[in-house]
């Protein structure tokens, strides 16, 4: 859609490119925005080759404005960087120099407010550290300062919030700030649940006259939730009736119906679930509540003050390396393009009136993934009417960045579908050119189901579905097998556990080894120390047996595909049997799982890549070029470079090795290596000699050659080229 547009823009309204802003989310999506408008203005020159406008339409596309919105900012900074306190040949620095210098700057923070005895200081160590380390606090400190960078302004977003918790009003209904109603509103839907729950079960267990009974027990319970749930407009009604007293279950060994189990079942988890959300919210009346979050103020304040001094002396060591980061591009160009006016209000800056004129469209790619300062740096250079946004909030996945989908909805809602009406327009694109009609139709019903105002943002229904707008066309072979319906595999991993459960019984039986493992476990006295450890490690253990196991079923998936005959529709030549470069795996985290998924899928003799792969970056081949370019900058790192002398480059053994470090102890390994050039045995010396004149012949070739060529160098040099190509692991199939 928005390719399509800009290319109407430019063939037909005759709009010149470099008058346009295009703003994408990837610089790979510029890039083929780019190509596609490039493409279409040549084929219109073939049709038109003596068109002027077309022409000179391919010279302005070099410098026209489709690039992300870092890139835009960057362009902002560099052309107006003497309005902003910084150099004019300021670098952006890269996130390991960035973090570094947050450490470093929060270790001296830290260390002055110790030697000072700084009284609001020892007040936050004393509540947020324990007697180990302050780790916790510089971590608090560094995660507010990075969250609040999505903020246009965020010392005063972070004034603001402390302040709210400055309550003047101690008796006030707590259920009237901002925090009271949150916690009604989360108590209130539990309530809701367990009143369903029960009233359903009481539906079911009416069919059975024996059960009257514990009928009686369950509108009790439901009688007294409604009870609370009536109050909740008030906090301290809500607190009076908060004490929910539940009758004791009815016991009946003559009835043996399974729904009487199910029903106590069921009741016990409304119980426990209500006991525990109250115990959480309800505990204090509206002055105690209200008390609390105003002794939580004079602490926040302190943290705040805090936050704004690191965020200073940040900003201060980076103006001294002339570096900025990721978050600077765009407050900076925030900066340079809105300002407020004598009563607060923001408008747009004499730079920012600069862009209005030169932009006859701002166009904006997956919108739903904005935040509030692009928003405002984008609104800043816009004519008012001039903005096109495209977006989907169903694809929304950035809200852990701080992304406001809220934006994208606000519009949604109040934009109009119809041009007469004067107000905004808003254009649906409900058809999907790029899936068949059963995938549309598994998401739609998935999406019906579990999508709604309040998990999702937007109610999902008929209006909302997705429609086929894409026309593939049957193969020849009717009987083949091709277009499937949409598959859904489920693990039943419960019959894996009670296996397990038979299994360690038999066990407990046979002996008693794990009587006296439990014994000892009991005396650990670190046991209870160690028991949220030991929690964590198991669950990360549990995901990845699990997906293993799911990898096993993928793999056995693709080679029964592969197998079957099945047939792919190919753009070029139409349907034509499935090849691996047909498949593709996605998973949530790429990390830790794409290396699993390698591993069972290579099993099985197929073919396969992943570009987040770290196995291939880990390997020895690859690991030892890296170490000897460690050590060509600096010899002084011990690892790299004892790890290059016992590669194939140096060809050490550990004996000689030993040999070396022996005749040095006490300094650096490079050190000892120099020192035994002189103390070792002839052949020994003479193999120490030639290994630092090869070392120093490349140090040599570092000023004088490219990086590329230097590593070529040393691959010929060293024979190592070889040596990989006879011992690879690593090759490519093609298929």
């Amino acid at each position: 859609m928005l390719v399509e547009r800009m290319i109407n823009k430019v063939i037909k309204d005759k709009i010149d490119i470099d008058k346009i802003l295009i703003v994408t989310f990837t610089n790979a999506a510029a890039s083929e925005m780019r190509e596609r408008i490039l493409d279409a203005i040549y084929k219109q020159i073939e049709e038109n080759p003596e068109d002027e406008v077309l022409q000179k339409q391919i010279i302005l596309l070099n410098k026209a404005s489709i690039c992300t919105i870092h890139s835009f900012c960057l362009d902002v900074i560099r052309n107006h960087f003497y309005e902003l306190d910084i150099s004019a040949n300021f670098r952006v620095g890269d996130s390991g120099e960035i973090e570094l210098l947050k450490q470093d700057v929060i270790e001296e923070l830290f260390e002055e407010k110790y030697l000072s005895n700084d009284k609001d200081f020892i007040d936050l160590i004393n509540t947020y550290t324990n007697y180990r380390d302050d780790e916790s606090l510089k971590q608090l400190v560094m995660n507010i300062y990075k969250f609040i960078q999505s903020s246009p302004f965020p010392n005063e977003w972070l004034n603001d919030k402390v302040e709210m918790f400055n309550i003047s009003d101690k008796k006030q209904d707590f259920s009237k700030t901002v925090w009271g109603k949150i916690l009604l509103k989360n108590l209130s839907e539990d309530l809701e649940d367990s009143i369903i729950k029960l009233e359903n079960l009481v539906l079911n267990m009416r069919r059975f006259d024996e059960l009257e009974k514990y009928i009686k027990v369950i509108e009790s319970d439901i009688t007294n939730i409604k009870s609370l749930y009536k109050n909740l407009d008030s906090w301290d009604n809500a607190y009076n009736f908060s004490k929910i007293d539940f009758e004791k279950w009815p016991v009946d060994r003559k009835i043996t119906l399974l729904i009487k189990d199910e029903a106590k079942k069921i009741r016990d988890d409304v119980k426990k679930k209500i006991s525990t959300s109250i115990n959480k919210v309800l505990i204090y009346n509206s002055e105690t509540a209200n008390t609390d979050i105003t002794e939580m103020y004079n602490i926040f304040y302190k943290l705040k003050n805090l936050i704004i001094e690191f965020s200073d002396r940040f900003k201060v060591r980076k103006k001294e390396k002339n570096v900025i980061d990721f978050n600077d591009i765009e407050h900076f160009a925030l900066e340079l393009l809105v300002k407020k006016d004598s009563k607060g209000k923001i408008i747009s800056t004499d730079i920012a009136n600069e862009y209005k004129e030169k932009f006859e469209e701002i166009a904006i790619d997956e919108y739903q993934d904005s935040n509030l300062v692009q928003e405002y740096i984008l609104t800043s250079i816009s004519k008012g009417n001039n903005i096109f946004m495209v977006g989907d909030v169903k694809q929304s996945i950035y809200k852990f960045r701080q992304a406001r989908p809220e934006l994208f909805l606000d519009k949604y809602e109040n934009y109009s579908i119809n041009k007469e009406t004067g107000k905004d327009l808003k254009i649906k694109l409900f058809k999907n050119f790029r899936s068949r009609k059963n995938i549309l139709d598994f998401t739609n019903l998935v999406f019906d189901n579990i999508m709604s105002k309040e998990a999702g943002d937007i109610l999902y229904n008929e209006e909302e579905y997705l429609n086929l707008g894409a026309n593939y066309e049957a193969p020849e072979d009717l009987n083949c097998k091709y277009a499937g319906i949409t598959e859904l595999h489920i693990i039943d991993m419960k019959e894996n556990e009670e296996n397990e459960i038979y299994k360690s019984n038999n066990e407990e039986k046979n002996g008693e080894d794990i009587k006296n493992d439990n014994k000892n476990k009991s005396l650990n006295g670190n046991e209870n120390e160690n028991k949220d450890d030991n929690t964590k490690q198991d669950e990360t253990e549990e995901i990845l047996q699990n997906s293993v196991i799911e990898a096993k079923l993928v793999s056995k998936k693709i080679k029964e595909l592969l197998n079957s005959g099945y047939l792919v529709y190919d753009k070029k030549i139409g349907y034509r049997k499935i090849t691996y470069k047909d498949i593709v795996i996605l998973l949530r985290a790429t990390s830790t799982l794409a290396p699993i998924y390698e591993k069972e899928i290579s099993e099985l003799d197929i073919p396969v890549f992943s570009d987040t792969s770290s196995e291939f970056l880990d390997s020895i081949e690859i690991q030892t070029i890296l170490c000897l370019l460690k050590i060509v900058d600096n010899p002084m790192q011990d690892i790299p470079f004892v790890s290059v002398l016992r590669s194939n480059i140096g060809g050490f053994s550990d004996d000689e090795l030993v040999k070396i470090r022996l005749c040095n102890k006490e300094s650096s390994f490079y050190e000892a290596f120099k020192a035994a050039q002189i103390q070792c045995e002839e052949d020994l010396s003479n193999k120490i000699q030639n290994f630092l004149l090869q070392l120093k012949s490349w140090q040599k070739q570092v000023n004088e050659k490219p990086l590329d060529e230097l590593i070529w160098n040393i691959y010929i040099e060293t024979n190592f080229y070889n040596y990989v190509r006879i011992n690879a692991k690593w090759f490519f199939k093609t298929s």
